[in-house]
């Protein structure tokens, strides 16, 4: 069977979700997010600050009624997009950051921008969490879909760390 990574996962659980669009700045903790969304045909808005990332992701959830999305890198990459996440909140608007994260083998060791995203999110999201294994990240992409449109709606987060990005699982499509 014919192996795909992570961040094909991702994009085909996006696809899935009517997702035709993604808001980033390219970055080497989410370059797999990035590639599968090629491969997927989903077009890649890439701006030059996270600030200005979040803040499209929002508004195209706002004036289409989808779900924006926006990938950022991890560490000050993440903590760029909080402002954008915040408005998404308090508007209601259905959007998901997707955020790199360091490796998983690196867990409590000082990796590459290691924060704990997911707790700065809690107050301003209605579902925040990392995805620590590949096979269960289109159950994920999922799940913060379901939430981004529940009740009111508003802004979800999903932490990817780059392994779980980059490795393979079967391509069950």
């Amino acid at each position: 069977m014919a192996k795909i990574h992570g961040g094909q996962v991702i994009a085909r659980a996006l696809k899935n979700e009517g997702v035709d669009t993604l808001f980033t700045l390219t970055g080497g903790h989410i370059v797999p997010i990035l590639d599968g969304c090629v491969q997927e045909g989903i077009r890649i808005v890439d701006l030059r600050h996270e600030q200005a990332v979040a803040h499209a992701a929002e508004a195209y959830g706002r004036l289409t009624g989808k779900l924006g999305v926006a990938a950022v890198t991890a560490g000050p990459g993440v903590t760029d997009a909080v402002t954008g996440v915040a408005n998404a909140h308090f508007a209601g608007t259905p959007m998901l950051l997707l955020g790199g994260r360091h490796l998983v083998r690196q867990e409590m060791m000082g990796g590459l921008q290691e924060m704990d995203h997911p707790r700065m999110f809690h107050s301003i999201t209605r579902w925040a969490g990392t995805a620590w294994q590949t096979d269960r990240l289109a159950d994920h992409i999922a799940t913060a879909a379901r939430a981004a449109f529940s009740g009111r709606g508003g802004p979800v987060f999903l932490d990817v760390p780059m392994d779980v990005q980059f490795d393979m699982v079967d391509d069950e499509a």
